[in-house]
């Protein structure tokens, strides 16, 4: 759905001020919510693991990011209604994290909330193909490099994937993160497990997040801003879910799916430059 301002009236750049003032307070506005948004100072990691079972999946390269902001939870239900006026959640909660919304549905989700808050939209949509516009502030969806840097707490972190550390010594791991064990098998509502050290809520468990990223190997050397392949055939997704072991609540964990794809599990958290 896409929400427009009649062209010379003067409700446009207030309801824009309004959208970019009262974002970082998740307020809602007249036509609907805003996510509250975090900032991650941009650095240099080394993304993916070593561990022996995920090295080939996970190859360990050095990965340099800009800053950017990031979504403090994933995309809650109430939101998405808010914007898209539905919810296709299975599991229906309002502070739940929105499921079984596809790819392409949280593009289109991205884009609407770009126009609600006076942005040019970060995506052309043609069919199935998306161009990103990659100098716009709009709403989008992380790359997998940068997902995976904010869950491991950006430049805050200890450098030890959050998941991964409850893996190897899963004692304190309900308080940290929703998966199998704590879960009942259903998506929870969103902040009521310990943030990261960027106060980000739910990297690890609850529902699968998509990323940008067509899913393709790593690379071997250094890169820069990252954005992953230029085709592809599967999106990836990240974080682990309610229903996964803490295997694959994992930070470095990586799946991937056709761009279709809804399920119970599958939702989504936003990005923008800055």
């Amino acid at each position: 759905m896409n929400f427009r301002f009649p062209r010379g009236s003067a409700a446009r750049p207030a309801a824009f001020f309004l959208c970019v003032l009262t974002a970082a307070l998740a307020a809602p506005l007249e036509n609907g919510p805003v996510p509250k948004m975090i900032a991650v100072t941009g650095g240099t990691f080394f993304m993916g693991s070593n561990e022996g079972a995920f090295s080939r999946n996970e190859r360990v390269h050095e990965v340099t990011l800009k800053p950017f902001l990031i979504s403090e939870t994933e995309i809650t239900q109430d939101l998405y209604q808010g914007v898209m006026k539905e919810n296709p959640s299975h599991f229906k909660n309002s502070e739940n994290p929105v499921e079984n919304v596809s790819w392409f549905d949280a593009v289109r989700f991205c884009n609407a909330l770009s126009e609600q808050c006076g942005f040019a939209p970060a995506y052309v949509v043609d069919g199935e193909t998306v161009t990103w516009n990659r100098e716009s502030r709009g709403f989008r969806l992380p790359t997998e490099a940068e997902w995976e840097y904010a869950a491991r707490g950006g430049q805050y972190g200890t450098g030890e994937p959050l998941a991964r550390a409850l893996y190897s010594g899963g004692e304190t791991a309900p308080e940290l993160a929703w998966y199998s064990a704590n879960s009942a098998r259903r998506p929870q509502p969103v902040k009521r497990k310990l943030p990261n050290e960027l106060g980000l809520y739910d990297m690890s468990g609850n529902v699968w997040e998509w990323c940008w990223d067509w899913f393709n190997d790593y690379p071997s050397g250094p890169v820069v801003d990252p954005s992953g392949a230029a085709a592809g055939r599967n999106r990836v997704y990240r974080g682990g879910s309610f229903f996964n072991q803490l295997q694959q609540i994992r930070t470095t964990f990586r799946m991937s799916e056709p761009p279709v794809l809804k399920a119970y599990s599958v939702g989504f958290r936003v990005a923008q430059n800055r």
